[in-house]
């Protein structure tokens, strides 16, 4: 049995990139920083071409390094449409605020068990997804704390909330820009 198993992923590795990729990338993938999962996309290939679901906090604020705000219970949002570009899948995902343009996302497989995701016209850094379970769900999400990308650098925090009755554009909030460091002090963590 393990036998047949090596044997088909060899066959899916040694075919076209895009094909194997395709084959490989449905399921569903999750951003776990610091210990927690923040969200999870569930990828899959219909006749039509690609659909998905993205399972996130109900309310959250992000530059793509830090998570804050973080609320729910988690909510799922169906992907609007899906496509093939290259060895990219592309999801667009309405966006319920008034006046708010869909939210984009592409994923690549970069592993077996690794996704790397670009939130599309952002500029946020991009995400590396790991494969799990169709039932990981998001959280618990400690209230107050702020969850840190490591090696991704903060900008500034734009909040997203599933709500219709949201801010008709995102509300920016300031990340602290860091004291200059003294050798004397332990630099400050944030979120702990």
């Amino acid at each position: 049995m393990l036998a047949r198993l090596l044997l088909a992923a060899l066959a899916l590795l040694l075919a076209p990139m895009p094909a194997a990729a395709q084959q490989l990338i449905s399921g569903s993938w999750a951003l776990r920083v610091e210990g927690t999962v923040i969200f999870r996309f569930d990828l899959a290939r219909t006749a039509e071409g690609w659909r998905g679901t993205w399972v996130k906090p109900a309310s959250f604020a992000t530059d793509g390094a830090l998570y804050a705000n973080l609320s729910g219970p988690p909510v799922e949002q169906r992907s609007q449409s899906g496509r093939l570009l290259g060895e990219w899948i592309e999801l667009t995902f309405g966006d319920a605020r008034p006046g708010a343009v869909p939210d984009v996302f592409r994923f690549r497989l970069v592993s077996l068990d690794r996704v790397e995701a670009i939130y599309v016209d952002t500029g946020q850094a991009p995400l590396v997804l790991e494969q799990v379970e169709a039932a990981t769900t998001p959280g618990p999400w400690e209230d107050g704390r702020v969850y840190r990308r490591e090696g991704v650098e903060p900008g500034m925090l734009v909040r997203y909330n599933a709500s219709p009755r949201a801010p008709p554009r995102p509300v920016v909030v300031p990340v602290p820009t860091p004291a200059p460091s003294d050798p004397a002090r332990p630099p400050a963590v944030i979120g702990r």
